[in-house]
């Protein structure tokens, strides 16, 4: 049996071999690319195609449906995403924040953060950070984040 740690390290070799590919190698399923079809199980279907915000360099095809249409987000609001992977969920929460506001985006990947980051400084953000942290260690204060 593998210990908590062993299967983070599992966890994080296989998120910055995605990190390094394109969209195209990865392919939005759990199982790569010919894998299982994501079509008929995945009740969290995506398309982020028209939300404001959506960077296609950001979408890796890793996440779990859209978080922001239910998190009644408010302009000047501080919203935390928990492994925010290349940044798509941030620079969407960015568009409802608004310039006042500001998202942090928490992942335990080395290639995950510097992915975010280049996504974030093509697009100008400045009130989007990413932070390398495991979830159960955040790397920010207690009465940070609003959403």
């Amino acid at each position: 049996m593998q210990t908590e740690e062993q299967l983070k390290e599992m966890v994080r070799r296989k998120y910055s071999e995605i990190a390094l590919q394109d969209k195209t190698e990865n392919q939005a399923s759990c199982c790569g690319t010919g894998g299982c079809t994501t079509e008929v199980y995945n009740i969290m279907t995506e398309d982020y195609s028209n939300l404001e915000g959506y960077n296609p360099d950001a979408d890796l095809g890793l996440g779990c449906g859209l978080p922001t249409r239910f998190a009644r987000i408010k302009n000047g609001d501080v919203v935390i995403d928990l492994g925010s992977g290349a940044g798509n969920d941030c620079f969407i929460a960015r568009s409802e924040t608004g310039e006042t506001g500001k998202v942090i985006g928490i992942d335990f990947t080395d290639a995950m953060i510097d992915k975010a980051r280049a996504n974030a400084d093509k697009r100008d953000f400045h009130n989007v950070e990413f932070r390398k942290g495991d979830i159960e260690k955040m790397p920010v204060t207690s009465n940070t984040a609003d959403v």
